[in-house]
């Protein structure tokens, strides 16, 4: 399953680095293999969850030791709330993921 804003971060990455056609063509071929997860209402509120606990004011819930308030990506919360609304495992390479098992986000480090 891809979420909405991971399909549109691999359109703008082939924009961008100015693919041609055939790569373009590629790329699209292999995300239609993939069921794509878009908005519901509920990703809002899980998004806005997620926002505030990164930036340490969610009510209640602090951050674990040794993290720090962040913002964070606007794409990247929409791809963890969609996890979360899920019930999905998110595979992630990088850390910017890594506070958020403590709302109940399941995390799968990718080797890089």
């Amino acid at each position: 399953m891809l979420p909405f804003a991971v399909v549109g971060e691999l359109e703008a990455f082939a924009l961008k680095a100015d693919w041609g056609y055939q790569k373009v063509a590629f790329l699209r071929q292999l995300l239609e293999r993939y069921p794509l997860v878009g908005f519901v209402p509920e990703l809002a509120s899980l998004y806005a969850r997620l926002d505030a606990y990164s930036q340490g004011k969610l009510r209640g819930q602090q951050l674990p030791a040794g993290m720090s308030a962040r913002n964070m990506g606007k794409n990247d919360l929409w791809i963890a709330a969609t996890a979360l609304y899920l019930d999905l495992p998110l595979h992630t390479a990088d850390n910017d993921f890594d506070h958020l098992p403590a709302l109940g986000l399941a995390l799968v480090k990718e080797p890089t």
